[in-house]
């Protein structure tokens, strides 16, 4: 049996799993919910991280090393209980707190007053 690159597994491995491919979203637009439903039986669900929106983003060396350690603190505290914390993971907290702020500020609502 010939032997199979790391890569070509993987890419078998992506291909069964039959994520959506990407579509462009409109501006202001919430990705619709995928992978929230029931899987029907003898199906695999989507890994979570999956269901989100790929966007890049550049960080500061010391950024990167403090978010790494972070995640690695807070995965040893939760002692394997629930899913793994990931730089990423944090990412999407931090920007979920930086709205949820900029929400209940008063520059957002003074924006809005005309509308």
């Amino acid at each position: 049996m010939k032997r199979r690159r790391l890569a070509e597994l993987v890419r078998e491995e992506a291909g069964a799993l039959e994520a959506p491919a990407p579509r462009e979203e409109e501006a202001g637009e919430a990705p619709p919910a995928r992978g929230l439903e029931a899987p029907s039986p003898g199906e695999r669900p989507l890994p979570p991280y999956l269901t989100y929106v790929r966007k890049e983003c550049r960080l500061r060396p010391d950024q990167l090393d403090a978010l790494t350690a972070l995640a690695r603190r807070l995965n040893r505290e939760r002692k394997g209980k629930g899913e793994r914390i990931t730089e990423n993971t944090l990412i999407r907290w931090a920007v979920d707190m930086l709205l949820e702020n900029y929400r209940n500020s008063d520059i957002f609502h003074s924006e809005n007053k005309g509308d």
